[in-house]
């Protein structure tokens, strides 16, 4: 019997069709581009399987456990680069001062008050008390509201705005809130109560950190 010619209009004479994957060649059993080959989806080196950018393991992908964003070349926590430049011992003493000036003022101004009122400054009128202990308050209510709510809220507290200084978390460089910063600042006062070498502990730290901004893992740095 002979065989009939060959027709490619005839189904049977047309050559065989495989998957094409986007961008790639048709492909043909045991090659690239076919299924369960290499390179063809579910396959290893196709996205989202392991080996491929953006998965566990591939530079380029998600941060791995250790990677600090900060740290030169973005290594491992070696050679630490703060997320700014660090603020120096003496703007950080001179922002303190002008924290303190407006609750010095005010506590002054309650004892003159007092004073005034009791017309002896050996024994205070019942009113001359209460004019010290409002007086007393104010300081308080205006150090909460500057170095708790303020400083928590922006980073800065009045002395610190008017030096160009700012808290910031050390490892992100955001701020750290107002109930990281309201323990910053409970600690910072027991610190200095109980041991003065607190206030100069930044002269020799590498990050210029006091006791307080290592509890609250913050640090200063410069605007």
């Amino acid at each position: 019997m002979s065989t009939p010619p060959f027709d490619p209009n005839r189904p049977q004479d047309q050559p065989p069709q495989y998957p094409v994957v986007p961008g790639q060649q048709p492909g043909y059993p045991g090659q690239p581009g076919y299924p369960n080959q290499p390179g063809y989806p579910n396959q290893p080196g196709y996205p989202n399987q392991p080996g491929f950018p953006n998965q566990p393991g591939n530079y380029g992908g998600p941060a791995q456990p250790g990677y600090n964003p900060y740290s030169v070349g973005g290594g491992y926590g070696f050679n630490y680069a703060p997320p700014g430049e660090l603020a120096g011992w003496g703007s950080r003493v001179l922002a303190s001062i002008v924290d303190s000036l407006p609750a010095i003022i005010l506590i002054v101004a309650g004892v003159i008050t007092a004073v005034a009122i009791s017309g002896n400054s050996e024994e205070l009128s019942d009113a001359g008390g209460a004019a010290m202990v409002i007086g007393y308050l104010a300081a308080i209510g205006y150090q909460i509201w500057n170095r708790v709510i303020r400083q928590g809220r922006t980073g800065q507290s009045l002395g610190k705005k008017v030096v160009g200084l700012k808290v910031v978390s050390a490892e992100t460089g955001a701020l750290i809130g107002m109930g990281r910063n309201l323990g910053r600042e409970v600690c910072a006062f027991f610190f200095n109560q109980f041991c003065f070498l607190n206030v100069l502990w930044p002269l020799w730290d590498d990050k210029n950190q006091t006791w307080h901004d290592k509890v609250a893992s913050d640090i200063v740095i410069k605007l």
